[in-house]
């Protein structure tokens, strides 16, 4: 019972009888408070206030809304509109961030932005298929040679790895269990269930690629052989680039390695490890700012895989429109979950163990480039 209904009980209770105040109290049980004009009080927030509760900055969410709402899917929407209460876009971005952004459930968004529950589903889905219409221009690896020389200077300066173009990993996104799904389907090496996200992500810590949907139980070397990127790495990278990428993955021309340590490394192999991790440690600081900055990926409460995969793509959306319009967000230190993880010996076909012999001879020439 809210203060207003106290009172009104306290004040009801000298005066009326015993079955009014009992009518009173069952009445009371249906009503359903929401906060009223909570967008004036966003309004009145200064911007380190905003920021604080949206984990964006004011400026950024602007954007994202005058986009929106210059979109086809809000103009769709307006549409097919029939005399109901039309949501303003400001109040479809508002939410779904504050929803991304905060470990919280559907029902405190829509009681916070005056909402039904089943609205602010609809929301969503509008939200995340607008970000994902998007995705294709936000999410590109480079594309023309000026481009990949770029990148590629970009990273060198960082430690001084050669013509790399991106850095790979996987991480787990804790989940309930899919709705008629078996657990054990999907638990990671932690026992959680999870899917797994595998990302690339350039020297601004920006995904260049992302991939979403196996179950966490999939090693990342399986994972990355499913993402259609592993049938164009060859085409991309060609004879002269490459990405990097820890021990699950397997060595290959497009996707160098570090050398295992079983402590009687070189010292040619053991600074050839130290430039490499200092290159690739940047898909671990792009995963922590990612999940960081959007807490409601510590563990996703949807039961539809399809709905989980949306989200998690639409938030590396979210992700790199932050970068590109500036909006920086501290970041918190992720640590790899397999450290240790190798790579799952699978059959290797003829061309297969070529191509890892071609990997293994470019990461020799590498090293002998960075010991002279």
């Amino acid at each position: 019972m809210n203060l207003l209904l106290a009172n009104e009980f306290l004040e009801s209770s000298s005066s009326s009888s015993e079955d009014e105040i009992v009518l009173l109290i069952t009445n009371s049980k249906n009503i359903k408070p929401k906060i009223i004009n909570y967008l004036d009080t966003i309004h009145l927030k200064t911007d380190e206030q905003f920021r604080r509760d949206f984990r964006l900055q004011r400026n950024t969410c602007s954007i994202l809304i005058e986009n929106f709402q210059n979109s086809e899917i809000y103009e769709t929407y307006c549409r097919e509109d029939h005399g109901s209460r039309r949501i303003s876009a400001e109040i479809h971005i508002l939410s779904f961030v504050w929803y991304a952004a905060n470990k919280c459930v559907m029902r405190d968004v829509a009681e916070r932005f005056n909402i039904g529950e089943s609205t602010f589903f609809r929301i969503m889905n509008r939200v995340m298929d607008y970000l994902l219409n998007i995705a294709v221009e936000v999410i590109q690896f480079p594309k023309t040679d000026d481009e990949k020389k770029s990148a590629a200077k970009n990273f060198y300066e960082i430690s001084g790895f050669p013509n790399t173009l991106g850095c790979i990993d996987g991480t787990s996104i804790h989940i309930r269990t899919p709705a008629h799904k078996i657990k054990s389907t999907y638990v990671n090496r932690h026992d959680l269930p999870s899917i797994t996200l595998q990302g690339i992500c350039n020297y601004k810590k920006k995904f260049i690629d992302v991939f979403t949907g196996p179950p966490g139980k999939i090693h990342d070397s399986r994972v990355y052989k499913l993402s259609f990127i592993s049938q164009e790495l060859l085409d991309i990278c060609g004879n002269t680039y490459h990405i990097l990428g820890d021990n699950a993955y397997a060595v290959k021309p497009w996707l160098l390695t570090p050398y295992r340590d079983y402590g009687n490394l070189s010292v040619d192999k053991t600074h050839y490890n130290k430039v490499f991790s200092g290159t690739r440690v940047l898909i671990e600081n792009t995963f922590g700012l990612l999940k960081n900055r959007f807490r409601n990926l510590i563990k996703l409460e949807f039961q539809d895989v399809d709905k989980i995969t949306k989200f998690i793509m639409s938030c590396c959306v979210l992700h790199n429109l932050c970068i590109d319009y500036d909006d920086i967000f501290p970041n918190e230190e992720y640590h790899d979950e397999n450290p240790y993880e190798y790579p799952v010996y699978e059959h290797m076909t003829a061309q297969d163990m070529h191509y890892t012999r071609l990997g293994q001879i470019k990461k020799d020439d590498i090293c002998q480039q960075l010991s002279s």
